[in-house]
């Protein structure tokens, strides 16, 4: 026999034993992975792990990830084995394991503050950084003025708060804010910022990356930013109870305050009125975002209007006249097992007076200048009732979350107008009804899979009323003979369906993601224009001015995904292919259009953390929008009193193309914060908006053509504490171009904006008790359009100018004296100036848990404010009345 054949039937033989033994082997490994992550959740990157044999021999070692994540595979004998985790500045962490195969072993690592010298410092040092969470101490940036945790995050160095409430680190949005940890507001974080008291918060800490879902970690490339309060010891275990009480020269101002943060409660209460200009509105505003919803609500559509919806670039302090009354409870309860409810119940009761002067021009090229002059004077009524309740799971191996709101707001709006001396009077009730459920299931299906499920219910109403009278618009309405009313009114009802399911698994480095689903989403327009002749006699003005129309739109789509993990960062490729069939009915005169249509919407995104202080994110994506029953009547609506709108034009389609690139860096302990935007958008749509304007009356129809707008951004921000001098600053700037077309009056004209925002902000401490600090804004526009009898340019600018001076006189006796200017210029009129000079002595006795305060508001007792804002063609003069000089004691107090 031939060696050949010997080696081949030797081969042969050994083959089954050799699968045996593979067998045998494959039977006798064991895999062990899990997380590790500090006490308050985050995770803890490039811990050890190592599993050790009862002699305290290791026989496997790993490391965890950016995430916290790691795996360990080993051989198993006839002894016991454990999990051994060792971090810097942590604790050591050991832990028997059971010896079965895919075993899950979460890590929560304790901190210790006696081994290392930089560890016993941080406490006293006003800023660390561990990990992805980034912490600011409290103490470290306190002062004696301030009385919630808002006033202290506004001057954290990197963080931000715009004129809203909302929050940016290092120039990115902040996605939500928790206390301690749990998501109490979901969203509505400025109740936390405006209510909780700064005595009661140790640190302020930036989680970069946050993803609080732990089923999903490891799976998906999170690129968010959340705030978490962390509060102080004795916070945590008595009830908060505050308020304070103020009155003034026809002033007033109260508020009630009840806190509960412990382990298994957490509550915000709170009821407020006042007079004095604050906006009890905007702290219910949602400024977040819910982690983890695939497809947001539908934003309940309005259509009619009473004004212009121009409003000061001022401080509502100064101009807001109203009557505001607040109440929300909002409780987060945690149970057994992962489980926590959260309960948020709120109402709104406000009464609002605006009174204002507005005169527009409108430069067009076929025309001589338009102008016209309005002015308003309004009282607004809202009674509002927000109801939510949210039940979640969180754990290792499987995340729910279905959270049901409920929200009824209504509207009474009343005034008189007069517009080119012609004065009448408008009334618009409007009431609205919403009730959504959002659902969604993540199921770990052992540690390389999971199964996620999200599930949208959604249904609204909307009914809306303008009336008028005298009657106006005599020439279109009622062959220009005079008449008593004309009535506009418009109902829409919304259902929006959406439920999808999604499989990811994971891989070496690689994440897969597959996703399918399906929406469905059906809007019904009704909508009518009635006039009341001089006999009283109500009738319709004509059929064109009638919409009967129902609007489905059904989409099938997927979802397919490719993350890659790279050492440090990752690269996201997807694609979300959807198929649209589009139908909609006019019943009043019987035709049916049909549409369907086939999009991908790719993106692209790349992260890469540069070293450990800096990072570069780069995104592409393309993503088309189909119009809605907005969008597509043909009927005309008098959306105000001098527009008349319909559409013309086939479904309006919107293209969509972003391209941004983003360089970040931080060093907190340098107290140094920069980063640098690029954008790019292009918008590309089958329709125009075409306007035909007189001094009276405007005209819009949506027509049929090609349009492009493209727009190039450049924009940066950089925070810095210097330390010699004892200064932070803070610089910020933006420069931005528009191009596309405009059609007024029968003419297209091609169109260019330049826009350019700079920004700095001083603060130092000039002496032991004594701090100055400076911020000024400057922005510059530059509009110019090509006409066929030539070209257009207009320009202009503003500045804005904050300087406050706060001295401690004594431990109990402070003073804060403000300054603000407010400056607009175009440049073939005179400037217009705006300046407020504000007061506030503040006494808090030593040992008491309550303290006085005298305030003056507007103390030059300024009575007028104007504005100037311009676009591509038009320039607008607005002037309204402001707040006689305020003057307010108010007393604060805990109990």
């Amino acid at each position: 026999m031939k060696l050949k054949d010997l080696l081949k039937k030797g081969f042969l033989l050994c083959l089954p034993l050799l699968f045996c033994a593979a067998f045998l082997s494959a039977q006798n490994t064991v895999s062990v992975s899990g997380s590790v992550k500090d006490g308050i959740g985050n995770p803890v990157a490039s811990a050890s792990v190592a599993i050790v044999n009862q002699s305290g021999a290791g026989i496997s070692f790993g490391t965890t990830n950016d995430k916290g994540l790691f795996k360990c595979d080993f051989q198993i004998g006839h002894e016991s084995y454990s999990v051994k985790v060792t971090a810097m500045g942590f604790q050591q962490f050991y832990q028997a394991i059971e010896q079965k195969n895919n075993e899950l072993v979460n890590v929560v690592l304790k901190q210790k503050s006696y081994k290392l010298a930089e560890v016993t410092i941080k406490s006293n040092a006003k800023i660390s950084l561990s990990s992805d969470t980034l912490k600011y101490s409290v103490k470290g940036f306190q002062e004696s003025n301030d009385r919630v945790i808002g006033d202290v995050i506004n001057r954290l160095p990197g963080i931000k708060i715009d004129e809203n409430g909302a929050i940016s680190y290092n120039g990115k949005r902040i996605t939500n804010v928790y206390i301690d940890g749990d998501n109490l507001l979901d969203g509505r974080y400025k109740m936390a910022t405006n209510n909780v008291p700064v005595g009661a918060v140790e640190q302020v800490q930036v989680i970069e990356r946050d993803q609080p879902v732990k089923a999903l970690n490891g799976f998906i490339g999170s690129n968010n930013v959340s705030l978490n309060i962390k509060l102080t010891d004795s916070a945590k275990t008595m009830m908060v109870n505050s308020a304070y009480l103020g009155a003034g020269n026809k002033a007033y101002v109260a508020e009630l305050n009840n806190l509960i943060f412990n382990k298994k409660i957490k509550a915000i209460n709170t009821f407020k009125t006042n007079n004095i200009g604050e906006n009890l509105e905007a702290e219910q505003a949602v400024l977040g975002q819910s982690f983890n919803n695939e497809v947001a609500l539908k934003l309940p559509k309005t259509f009619l209007l009473m004004e212009s919806e121009t409003l000061p670039n001022l401080k509502e302090k100064y101009y807001l006249l109203n009557n505001d009354y607040s109440g929300s409870l909002n409780a987060l309860i945690k149970m057994k097992a992962d489980w926590g409810l959260r309960l948020n119940l709120s109402t709104l009761q406000l009464k609002r007076k605006f009174q204002y002067n507005n005169t527009v021009n409108y430069f067009l090229g076929n025309t001589d200048t338009i102008r016209f002059n309005e002015f308003q004077d309004n009282v607004y009524k809202l009674n509002q009732w927000h109801a939510e309740a949210q039940l979640e799971k969180n754990s290792n191996s499987i995340y729910l979350k279905s959270i049901t709101k409920f929200e009824i707001p209504k509207w009474k709006r009343n005034g008189s107008t007069i517009q080119n001396e012609q004065g009448f009077g408008q009334s618009q009730p409007t009431n609205q009804l919403s009730i959504s459920n959002e659902t969604n299931l993540v199921k770990a299906l052992g540690v390389n899979n999971i199964l996620q499920y999200n599930g949208l219910l959604q249904y609204y109403k909307v009914d809306e009323n303008l009336e008028i009278a005298p009657g106006i618009q005599q020439n279109i309405v009622n062959g220009g003979a005079d008449y008593l009313a004309l009535n506009q009114q418009a109902t829409t009802k919304n259902i929006f369906i959406n439920q999808s399911a999604t499989f990811k698994t994971k891989f070496n480095r690689f994440v897969l993601s597959a996703t399918t689903g399906a929406s469905y989403e059906h809007n019904r327009l009704n909508s009518h224009l009635y006039k009341t002749d001089s006999t009283n006699n109500i009738t319709s003005v004509g059929n064109q001015f009638k919409n009967d129309i129902g609007f489905d739109n059904l989409g099938l789509y997927g979802r397919i995904s490719v993350l890659y993990l790279l050492k440090k960062g990752s690269i996201n490729l997807e694609a979300g292919p959807t198929l649209n069939n589009i139908n909609y009915s006019e019943a009043e005169k019987s035709t049916a259009k049909k549409n369907m249509y086939f999009v991908l919407n790719p993106i692209i995104e790349f992260r890469k953390n540069l070293g450990r202080y800096s990072e570069l994110n780069a995104r592409f994506a393309q993503q088309t929008q189909f119009g809605q029953v907005n969008d597509i009547y043909t009927g005309t609506i008098l959306v105000n009193y001098r527009q008349f709108n319909f559409n013309d034009t086939p479904l309006p389609k919107t293209d969509l193309t972003n391209f941004n690139l983003r360089y970040s860096y931080r060093k907190p302990l340098k107290m140094l914060f920069y980063n640098l935007m690029l954008g790019f958008d292009r918008t590309n749509q089958n329709f125009i908006n075409s306007y035909t304007l007189d001094s009276g009356l405007t005209k819009s129809v949506a027509i049929d053509f090609r349009n492009t707008i493209d727009q190039y951004s450049l924009n940066g921000n950089i925070s810095k504490y210097i330390f010699p001098l004892e200064i932070n600053i803070a610089a910020n700037g933006s420069l931005s171009m528009q191009k596309g077309n405009n059609f007024y009056n029968g003419e297209i004209t091609p169109f260019k904006s330049y826009q350019l925002n700079t920004g700095l902000s001083l603060r130092k401490k000039l002496f032991s008790k004594v701090t100055l600090s400076v911020a000024g804004d400057l922005s510059r526009s530059l509009n110019k359009q090509e006409s066929l009898s030539g070209p257009i340019e207009n320009e202009s600018a503003n500045e804005k100018i904050k300087s406050e001076w706060l001295h401690n006189l004594s431990s109990a006796l402070s003073y804060a004296l403000t300054y603000n200017f407010v400056s607009y210029r175009q440049f073939s009129q005179e400037p217009i100036r705006n300046q407020f000079l504000d007061f506030s002595l503040k006494y808090a006795p030593t040992n008491w848990k309550s303290f006085f305060e005298f305030q003056c508001v507007n103390l030059i007792n300024q009575r007028a404010y104007q504005q100037i804002t311009s676009s591509a063609n038009q320039l607008s003069t607005y002037q309204m009345p402001l707040r006689p000089r305020t003057f307010l004691i108010k007393y604060s107090f805990t109990f």
